[in-house]
């Protein structure tokens, strides 16, 4: 009877996922909750025996799941995985099924098979031991839909349930004192990752007279073991940094897997503004060099996914795919590799995502959180072929109902493109919000989330060639622009 059933799940999902697709639907969710309501166990039934690598966190988790399935595609591994990032159990159900015959195949061609899962915090806690990896990755823990979460506490435990129910090799960002702090009691199976201390100088730590160049948000202040407040030697952005507790003594433990990078001056970027110099590129721009190292090991590299959060993502995908080859015995997985690998990386749907069109181009950057958005804010004003900017914002339950984070974000201290558009279903909120950090009316155009089709027009009229629009949508308004673009532009769906 349990095969009988398990069978019938598979066939009914895949059956429910070839209809969606000729109809045009990604088909991520649908297929796992009708294979899940016929047989629960399906997940830990598709798992068994399987080299799988979790995923969780608040931000990253899309673009660093990319990145790992980039570096094991290009190191001989067929990758199965959640691409459009549908991380519940349902999604996570969806893509177990239809990797069967994509791991079929690669076995009778005598390949090599890794499941790469991006899991939702609170979903993590429910499946992790039903997948039962072999790597755990927690990226960070930010605030992010407290309707639906609650405060980061709850989350960390969350994410603590789940690694409890699994024997995994675990990474933590040691720079995320939360993240951190999941440690304790699990000592013999983490591995740190992190950013250089001597990096981290964009901030008011050792940069107090530069206060405008920091983030300003903060969601872990204080120790997680005595509640004293944390002090900093420095700090990369929100409340990542070198923090230590001055009552208990609890502190930054030094990363094993480590990114390190040189700041490009306020002098060296003036400078290359002048006639006929050459330009100076910065974290904003593709190709910024980083430097990777591990076990007395170094690679540096030009990074294709800018940004200050894409070297966390960056280290802590090279340190999940040198993990998983260490657990293997896979020489294949070495440092050097893995970290080569990454060059070769492309963005993940709407991170970081750039779209030509003609003359022009679109970039796309998702926001859901006050340190995402402050992070997209701080890449677009830094950004050199900036020729606008584009926010959407929406309230629905994948967004979160309460939109009122984005009065933590510091719009106030950063500089933006002439033309600033506004859309969604709460443009009205977002519009308010610019309004109050001092960006003139008659840069501003808002439209309701009916016409942020049209909106887009207008904007790219508007950007002049050579140049890129950035947009900042949250998740929803994310996937309603998406359906517009490849409606227009003919662009391949997200799933493809």
């Amino acid at each position: 009877m349990t095969q009988f059933r398990a069978g019938f799940a598979v066939i009914a999902a895949k059956g429910i996922t070839k209809g969606l697709r000729l109809m045009g639907r990604g088909a991520t969710t649908l297929p796992g909750r009708v294979a899940l309501k016929i047989y629960p166990q399906i997940i830990s039934l598709l798992s068994k025996d399987q080299k799988i690598i979790t995923l969780t966190g608040t931000n990253g988790k899309t673009t660093t799941t990319h990145m790992v399935s980039g570096i094991l595609s290009s190191l001989g591994y067929t990758v199965i995985t959640n691409v459009s990032g549908a991380n519940l159990a349902t999604g996570i159900a969806t893509t177990m099924i239809e990797g069967i015959g994509i791991r079929r195949r690669a076995e009778k061609a005598g390949g090599r098979t890794v499941y790469v899962i991006e899991a939702d915090e609170a979903a993590f806690a429910k499946v992790a031991g039903q997948l039962q990896p072999l790597v755990c990755v927690v990226t960070n823990l930010f605030r992010d839909q407290l309707d639906r979460y609650g405060e980061l506490l709850h989350t960390q435990a969350l994410i603590a349930k789940g690694l409890d129910a699994t024997h995994a090799q675990i990474l933590l960002d040691a720079d995320d004192s939360l993240v951190a702090a999941l440690e304790r009691g699990r000592e013999d199976r983490v591995i740190f990752f992190g950013m250089d201390e001597s990096s981290m100088t964009r901030n008011t730590v050792t940069n107090p007279l530069k206060s405008g160049l920091s983030e300003t948000t903060s969601d872990a202040s204080y120790c997680s073991f005595c509640q004293t407040k944390y002090e900093y030697r420095a700090r990369s952005f929100g409340h990542l940094g070198a923090f230590y507790c001055p009552s208990c003594g609890y502190s930054r433990k030094e990363p094993r897997f480590r990114v390190s990078y040189t700041a490009v001056s306020d002098e060296e970027r003036t400078a290359s503004l002048e006639p006929g110099a050459l330009p100076v590129i910065g974290p904003s721009d593709v190709g910024f060099p980083v430097t990777l190292s591990y076990s007395g090991e170094s690679q540096t590299m030009g990074l294709p996914i800018p940004g200050l959060h894409n070297f966390y993502n960056s280290v802590a995908a090279v340190a999940a795919c040198v993990s998983l080859g260490e657990r293997c015995g896979d020489p294949a997985l070495s440092f050097v590799k893995c970290a080569n690998a990454i060059e070769n990386v492309r963005p993940a749907f709407g991170r970081m995502e750039k779209i030509p069109i003609g003359s022009k181009s679109l970039c796309l950057l998702l926001v859901k959180n006050p340190v995402g958005l402050e992070r997209a804010l701080s890449f677009v004003s830094q950004a050199s072929d900036a020729g606008g900017m584009y926010l959407l914002l929406n309230s629905n339950d994948a967004d979160g109902k309460d939109v009122s984070w984005i009065w933590d974000v510091d719009f106030e201290s950063r500089s933006y493109p002439e033309k600033v558009f506004v859309s969604g279903e709460r443009y009205g909120d977002m519009y308010l919000r610019l309004a109050y950090a001092g960006i003139d009316k008659d840069r501003m155009q808002a439209e309701p989330m009916t016409r942020c089709g049209d909106l887009l027009d207008e904007a790219l009229a508007e950007c002049e060639d050579g140049k890129c629009l950035y947009i900042l949508p949250n998740y929803t308004a994310m996937l309603t622009l998406r359906e517009i673009l490849v409606k227009r532009y003919r662009l391949r769906d997200f799933w493809k």
